[in-house]
C-alpha cells in the first residue's frame, strides 16, 4: 500500500494536490549532467504549508548547495527590495551595538548594508561565501541552522532572506529562529508567497516551483496560523517582487507565462526545436520548463516580535 502523504509542519494527512512540478537541471547556479525529477506540489489543508513532494535527499542537497555556483545569489543590493525594507525596519529599533544575525547570509552583502556598530553575525553553508565574511568583519555564526536549536547565543534580531522554502519544516525553522532570540526580539524574513495571484494561476508549473532548492511554500494563511504557537507576534509585512524589472518585462513576462499556462504543449514543442535555453532535444523532460515572472508581486517580506 502506498504511504499517506503528511504535512512536513503538522503531520496532517488533509493534503491537497495542486499538481506535478516540471523538473530541472540546475540547482544551487549550477547546470547537472541530468535533471532532477520536480514531483508534486501539495498544499495542506490543516494548516496551509505548501510543499514538494517527494524530495531529494538531504545529503544530496548538501552536497548540491556546498558545490554550488557561489555567484548564484550575487544579486546587486539596491534591487533587494526585501535588504532594503528590513534596514529600514530594524534602525529604528535596536541601537548600533545590537546583535544581528542573518541566516543563509551568502557572502554577507546585507549585513554590510548595516552600519559597523551592530554586532554582524552569519550562517552560511558555501564555503568560500564563508571566507568573504571573515574579510568583511562578520562573524561566522555556523554553517548549518540546527546550530540554533541548542545555543546559549541569543540575538536581537535574526533574519533570513529567501531562505525558508529551502527548509524541510518551516515551522521548525521559526522555532529554532526563536529559541536563539532574546525576549523582546525580531525576526524578519522574506519568501515566495503561495497566494499570490500569479502563483495561484500558475499552480504547480509556476517557475519559483521549478527551483529544486525549494521544498516549502509559505503564505500569510500560513504565517497566522503558526507563528502565534511559537510565541511570535506579526508587526509588518509588505508584499514585494522578486526583481527590479523594466516596464516591458511587466508586460512581456505575465504575457509569456499565461501563454505557456494556456497552451504548453505548444511551449513544448517550441522547447523541443531549441527555443527557451533548456536542453529538451538530449532531456525531453525539460520540454515543461516554465518561464520566469519575476516582476510579479509574488514575495512578501514578515517583521515578527518575540
Amino acid at each position: 500500500m502506498r504511504k499517506k502523504i503528511r504535512c512536513p509542519d503538522c503531520n496532517g494527512t488533509d493534503i491537497k494536490k495542486i499538481g506535478p512540478i516540471p523538473p530541472t537541471d540546475v540547482f544551487a547556479g549550477i547546470q547537472l549532467s541530468s535533471p532532477i525529477p520536480g514531483g508534486a506540489l501539495y498544499r495542506c489543508r490543516k494548516c496551509h504549508l505548501g510543499f514538494r513532494w517527494p524530495r531529494i535527499s538531504q545529503e544530496l542537497r548538501r552536497q548540491l548547495y556546498i558545490g554550488g555556483n557561489e555567484h548564484a545569489w550575487k544579486i546587486p543590493a539596491q534591487q533587494r527590495h526585501d535588504w532594503i525594507l528590513a534596514c529600514d525596519w530594524i534602525r529604528p529599533l535596536f541601537p548600533s551595538s545590537a546583535r544581528i544575525l542573518d541566516v543563509g547570509c551568502y557572502d554577507g552583502k546585507f549585513l554590510s548594508s548595516l552600519e559597523d556598530g551592530y554586532q554582524r553575525y552569519g550562517i552560511e553553508i558555501h564555503p568560500s561565501a564563508r571566507q568573504r565574511l571573515s574579510e568583511k568583519s562578520i562573524n561566522i555564526f555556523g554553517s548549518d541552522i540546527d546550530k540554533l536549536s541548542g545555543t546559549k547565543s541569543k540575538f536581537d534580531c535574526i533574519t533570513a532572506f529567501d531562505f525558508i522554502e529551502h527548509v524541510e519544516s518551516p515551522k521548525s525553522f521559526l522555532s529554532q529562529c526563536a529559541n536563539a532570540l532574546k525576549p523582546g526580539g525580531y525576526i524578519i524574513i522574506s519568501s515566495g508567497n503561495l497566494d499570490a495571484l500569479s502563483f495561484r494561476l500558475m499552480g504547480s508549473r509556476y517557475w519559483y516551483c521549478t527551483n529544486a532548492e525549494h521544498l516549502s511554500f509559505i503564505s500569510m494563511k500560513w504565517l497566522y496560523r503558526t507563528v502565534p504557537k511559537l510565541g511570535l507576534k506579526i508587526n509588518k509585512f509588505k508584499t514585494i517582487s522578486h526583481e527590479s524589472t523594466h516596464m516591458a518585462s511587466k508586460i512581456k513576462q505575465p504575457l509569456v507565462c499565461i501563454g505557456y499556462r494556456l497552451l504548453p504543449q505548444f511551449f513544448g514543442y517550441l522547447r523541443r526545436r531549441g527555443w527557451g535555453g533548456k536542453d529538451a532535444v538530449n532531456h525531453p523532460e525539460l520540454a515543461e520548463y516554465p518561464p520566469v515572472w519575476g516582476s510579479a508581486k509574488d514575495h512578501f517580506i514578515v517583521l515578527m516580535k518575540k
